[in-house]
């Protein structure tokens, strides 16, 4: 009894013809194709996530922000608003139901929304209450922007997990004085 031989391709199951190695490239082949969907995927997310960063930070939405909380600590009323400030709260709150959207069904990645965009969602649930329920009177039975409703809860939990006194964040805070509104 002898070492045995050299091992021959049939006694891999490789077959005569070649028949093994077009099986081995075809693995190759989709476990190539299955990385390369993932990170097309990936880069995907990512670039979703920096379009609607880009769109929430515009101007607009930013003004839109600012009426909703300047409304909010003078305690003035949806009714108090003129057409064009209605109008671009009105927006802010559409735009993060989008991006709650994106969120629910994977287009971004909620936690990296919650870690960039969590103070302002808290802020704007809490100062956006009286908005939010003018809005929901007008179409009875039917919450307005609930996929924004659904982020913002997720976003105060975030916040309180991190430490944050969410109660003290959303609070009315104090006017700016007059001196710091004008040019320095």
């Amino acid at each position: 009894m002898g070492s045995p031989g050299p091992v021959s391709s049939d006694e891999w199951g490789l077959g005569v013809d070649g028949q093994g190695t077009s099986v081995v490239i075809s693995v190759v082949a989709v476990v190539i194709s299955v990385l390369s969907l993932y990170v097309a995927r990936r880069k995907d997310r990512r670039d979703a996530l920096l379009r609607l960063h880009e769109s929430l930070i515009s101007p607009e939405l930013q003004h839109g922000r600012r009426v909703l909380f300047l409304m909010y600590e003078r305690g003035a009323g949806v009714a108090e608003l003129s057409p064009e400030d209605y109008a671009v709260v009105n927006r802010a709150f559409a735009a993060f139901d989008v991006v709650g959207l994106y969120c629910h069904k994977g287009y971004v990645s909620e936690k990296d929304v919650l870690e960039l965009w969590a103070l302002p969602l808290a802020r704007m649930k809490h100062a956006g209450a009286a908005f939010l329920e003018y809005r929901d009177s007008q179409v009875a039975g039917i919450p307005t922007w609930p996929r924004y409703r659904r982020l913002a809860d997720r976003a105060e939990a975030y916040l309180r997990g991190r430490g944050v006194d969410v109660a003290r964040l959303t609070a009315p805070a104090p006017s700016v004085p007059e001196s710091r509104t004008g040019p320095s």
